[in-house]
This record gives C-alpha cells, sequence and structure tokens, in this order.
C-alpha cells in the first residue's frame, strides 16, 4: 500500500491513465472504447477503480457503482473524507453527460476476468511508480 495523499492520488491516476489498453476490456466495450478522443476511457471504470482501491487500501477509499443513463454500470472510488476519485469520468464529460454518483452504492470489487484485469492494471502500475 501507497501512504494516501493528494501528490500520490495524482501519480497513480497519471499512471493509470496511462496503461489503459484495449485488452484490457471486456470484449464487448472495445469498440465503443476505439471511437477515439476521451472515450479511450469508457469500459476501464472497473479496473482503474480497482487499482486504486488496492493500492491505497479500505482505510482510505472505497468503490462505488450506479447505474448510468445508459442501464450500464459505472465505478468510482470515494475517500475517506467523501471525495470522488474517478480516473474515468471522460467518458461521460467529454460526450456531455453526468456521471451517476447521486445513485452510487459502495461495492466490492468484482471477481473472476474483472479482478484479473484489476491485477494486470495493477502490475503495470506497481512497475511505473515502483511500488
Amino acid at each position: 500500500m501507497l501512504e494516501y495523499n493528494e501528490a500520490n492520488l495524482a501519480k497513480v491516476i497519471e499512471s493509470i491513465k496511462r496503461n489503459l489498453t484495449p485488452d484490457l476490456l471486456p470484449k464487448k466495450m472495445r469498440h465503443r472504447n476505439a471511437t477515439g478522443g476521451s472515450n479511450f476511457t469508457y469500459g476501464h471504470c472497473h479496473t482503474a477503480s480497482g487499482v486504486i482501491y488496492k493500492i491505497f487500501g479500505p482505510k482510505n477509499v472505497h468503490m462505488y457503482r450506479a447505474l448510468d443513463d445508459e442501464n450500464l454500470y459505472h465505478w468510482w472510488v470515494v475517500d475517506k473524507h467523501g471525495k470522488i476519485i474517478d480516473t474515468t469520468s471522460e467518458q461521460y464529460t467529454w460526450l456531455g453527460r453526468v456521471p451517476p454518483y447521486a445513485h452510487g452504492e459502495k461495492k466490492s470489487m468484482l471477481g473472476f476476468e474483472y479482478r484479473k484485469r484489476v491485477n494486470i492494471l495493477y502490475e503495470k502500475v506497481a512497475l511505473e511508480l515502483s511500488l
């Protein structure tokens, strides 16, 4: 675990964004992600949020999710001070949409293939940041 502070959070978020790749997406989300612009974050919300959770731990952050206006789950984390940390918010704001924070519920990280993707991205970020 890394000490939770604004500087470390910024480094982790930058590293996560640099390491988001199509192979970390479920196949059904790859086409929409490839449309360009800030949509490169589309479909990566659970994976990116899971990495933040793994790095900073449950004493500092919790994972949240809610259904969005397209009836798809969106994931983000909320820190111990109530601050929303959404590494993939551009998938909404770039298109003039609003992320579904108002309906968020605290949830645990998903398992199986989702957890595998979190672990792959975590390894990339950990290597880059020498964690």
